[in-house]
């Protein structure tokens, strides 16, 4: 399965980095036909603004969007954000109703226009009408780690079709990263992307999705296989495709594109996938963890929210937690009950300050020194 990496060093570069990505692929006629309804499925996390390295950025939306409509099919954008309450707020400071201003094309509110309900394999969850009406859809994630899944990438991003708040009821029901992986793995048989795009132009490290640090990564990168582009991403992190749960879950499942050997990196940003110091997330080891032997040791095995002095008493946390977990007391942080507590970073990734911090328990410490040396 080829996965193409092209250079680009900043957010000027992509319509030059665009065409030259698309072209190792075959072109955008490969994936887009003539009078298609193209959906272009960004990132849009929360209300956080294109620099600070958590959502697609616009550039790359726009290179898009412009190359399908080269092809005679007409594109749109959309997602379902974490943030629902002020979704024209995420819009704005994302640059995504501006851009899609710009560009003449619509950007639709996935909350409002109805839902059609999908089992698999006891797994029930709806997915947004207008992305099943869409003829193609194409992934545009950032290249981010992910606190409890390891990687933000073109299957995770997928997670926005499914509208309003029953993402954050999912979390509570699949709190476990392997079980939290068969929900994406569901999600992804059903919502099919024609293509994938990764924004690897700046990432984030660390404890991403939203409270890591942007880091320069210097690429573009495309597959028509998601979960093959979602590999090489790991690669490109120094993140080990064997800490990212919906990789292996897709694996058992037969769906392909998993296996190094079977993927063909080309393009001329190979050289990203060079080993570097990237931070990752102290929460992957958790991955390692078997789901029987958690249950066995749950009370020594945890990663619980830290509150710095940089949170503001906004109560966006305490709204997002599933398990109610975290109260309000005014002029003051929040305030957790750890005994409710599903360790779903829900109130991480929802920090508008970066306030919070997922501090693991010391067993949990001694399991992640002790999975290094194993995986070393």
């Amino acid at each position: 399965m080829p996965v193409s990496l092209v250079n680009c060093r900043d957010y000027q570069a992509v319509p030059d980095a665009m065409t030259r990505l698309m072209a190792g692929l075959g072109g955008m006629q490969r994936f887009v036909k003539p009078g298609q309804s193209v959906l272009i499925k960004p990132n849009l996390l929360s209300d956080h603004t294109p620099d600070e390295a958590v959502t697609t950025h616009p550039e790359v939306v726009r290179a898009l969007i412009r190359l399908v409509r080269e092809q005679g099919a007409s594109p749109w954008v959309a997602d379902s954000p974490a943030i629902i309450a002020d979704l024209k707020r995420v819009w704005e400071r994302t640059g995504m109703e501006a851009l899609c201003r710009e560009e003449n094309v619509p950007l639709v509110n996935l909350e409002k226009a109805g839902s059609r309900q999908f089992e698999e394999g006891g797994i029930h969850f709806t997915i947004a009408l207008p992305v099943l009406e869409a003829d193609a859809i194409i992934t545009v994630p950032k290249v981010k780690t992910h606190v409890l899944t390891g990687l933000t990438g073109a299957v995770k991003n997928l997670y926005g079709t499914v509208p309003g708040l029953q993402k954050t009821r999912f979390h509570k029901m699949y709190p476990y990263p392997q079980d939290f992986a068969r929900l994406l793995v569901a999600i992804y048989r059903r919502v099919k992307p024609v293509l994938a795009v990764a924004d690897g132009v700046v990432g984030m490290e660390g404890n991403g999705p939203s409270a890591g640090a942007p880091v320069k990564l210097g690429f573009l990168g495309a597959s028509a296989d998601a979960l093959a582009l979602d590999v090489v991403l790991c690669r490109t992190l120094g993140l080990d495709p064997r800490n990212v749960a919906h990789l292996d879950a897709a694996r058992r499942a037969g769906l392909g594109g998993t296996d190094w050997p079977d993927i063909a990196v080309e393009g001329d940003a190979i050289g990203a996938l060079s080993a570097r110091d990237y931070k990752l997330p102290n929460t992957v080891p958790i991955q390692y963890v078997p789901r029987w032997l958690i249950g066995l040791v749950q009370p020594l095995i945890w990663h619980r929210p830290a509150f710095s002095d940089a949170c503001v008493f906004c109560g966006k946390c305490a709204k997002a937690c599933p398990a109610d977990a975290l109260r309000m007391e005014p002029g003051k942080r929040p305030v957790l009950d750890p005994d409710k507590c599903i360790a779903c970073c829900c109130c991480q990734e929802i920090c508008p300050e970066h306030a919070i911090e997922m501090r693991p328990s010391p067993f949990f410490r001694f399991a992640r020194n002790f999975t290094k040396g194993r995986r070393s």
